[in-house]
């Protein structure tokens, strides 16, 4: 039992630096493109104007998906502190670990995202409403 806790708990380390890791990195990202954003001058031209809004626009778009990963991460780390990481917020089963390597900071396991097999076979635990052709079609009756 002793050796199973300790296998978790060096499994749980091996996550929270991949965390950290990527938690760093995205700072460092973040401040790198909030500084690209305030540096850039002034176009002088339309072709140069628009060129710079669309660069812009990409480069906040990028900026706040990052922003909501490095959210994702921090409560990554909080669950790992409160032993909650690798159960999945929906069903409550474990996160396969191939998932959280590929993913570290998933809250879902692949089921409750939307993309496995057994919840597209109805497998999983979550029921599907399933309506018959009638239901669907209200004009069927005309």
């Amino acid at each position: 039992m002793e050796a199973l806790k300790k296998k978790k708990g060096s499994s749980t380390d091996v996550f929270r630096e991949l965390l950290l890791a990527k938690r760093d990195e995205l700072q460092r990202r973040i401040e790198r493109r909030r500084e690209e954003i305030v540096l850039q001058r002034e176009p002088d031209d339309e072709g140069a104007q628009a060129l710079h809004s669309v660069t812009n626009d990409l480069a906040m778009a990028n900026m706040e998906r990052e922003v909501r990963t490095l959210a994702e991460i921090e409560l990554s780390l909080r669950r790992i502190e409160a032993g909650e990481y690798g159960i999945c917020g929906s069903c409550e089963e474990r996160i396969p670990e191939a998932r959280l390597r590929a993913l570290p900071w998933t809250r879902l396991c692949v089921e409750c995202a939307g993309g496995g097999v057994g919840r597209r076979e109805g497998r999983h635990e979550r029921p599907f409403l399933v309506r018959s052709s009638a239901e669907l079609d209200p004009h069927d009756g005309d």
